[in-house]
């Protein structure tokens, strides 16, 4: 039986191997570094911007944060829904990126089964490469996997504006001070008032036009909405 792995590659250097399912490998004596194989993918993909728009969010050597991110949670909502496809002799697995290629071709990661991996303090399966649906690379994956799912209610997708709006004020200054404007980062009073204000802005947008309010998923679950003009991407 597969086993159900925390995320799809290392996220911090001594995380234990058994925690995560793949390791994606790269050519350092080839000038290649650790974003080569997510390189490779945007390469292959539609054309999309893989980075952070404000500066104070990118990070040297990151090129593609985005990109490693939306794997990472893909390959995790697929591993819940039993996503994931194996080779008959288990030596083989298979996951839809849910990305295209320009010609609108599915784009599926593909693994090996790492042999030594107990012994080398490895994950258990190492990437080999991103193939279009076309490919016979992916011959032992038919049918081909399907690309993950979220929504199971067509009522989420539609913000009930009967709900009230409960801003965690302590998260937005615990976790995510520094989204805030500066003006706002040292005074709490200050940002309360300004995100209250904004929040009932929000509202009575949502209720003339219920396309502003976007529904995402997070920790499991769908939430309840996230807003497309939201006070922490001004």
């Amino acid at each position: 039986m597969p086993t159900n792995y925390v995320s799809l590659v290392r996220r911090y250097k001594d995380q234990p191997a058994t925690e995560v399912f793949a390791h994606f490998g790269y050519r350092g004596d080839q000038g290649e570094s650790w974003e080569t194989p997510y390189e490779k993918l945007a390469r292959m993909a539609k054309p999309e911007d893989w980075d952070f728009h404000r500066g104070q969010f990118r990070r040297l050597g990151h090129a593609y944060p985005v990109l490693t991110s939306y794997l990472n949670y893909t390959f995790l909502r697929l591993q819940e829904l039993g996503g994931i496809a194996y080779s008959a002799d288990d030596s083989r697995a298979c996951f839809n990126t849910g990305l295209q290629t320009p010609n609108e071709k599915d784009i599926f990661a593909t693994f090996f089964r790492y042999k030594l991996a107990a012994e080398k303090d490895q994950p258990a399966w190492t990437l080999f490469g991103f193939f279009d649906s076309y490919s016979e690379r992916l011959s032992d994956f038919r049918p081909l996997p399907g690309i993950a799912g979220y929504v199971e209610d067509p009522a989420d997708l539609v913000f009930d504006t009967s709900y009230e709006f409960e801003v965690n004020f302590d998260h937005i200054f615990d976790q995510s001070r520094d989204r805030l404007p500066e003006i706002l980062r040292d005074n709490r009073t200050l940002a309360i008032s300004a995100i209250q204000g904004s929040v009932q802005l929000v509202k009575q947008k949502i209720i003339r036009n219920y396309k502003i309010a976007i529904p995402h998923w997070h920790d499991g679950r769908m939430q309840p909405v996230a807003t497309a003009k939201s006070y922490e991407r001004k």
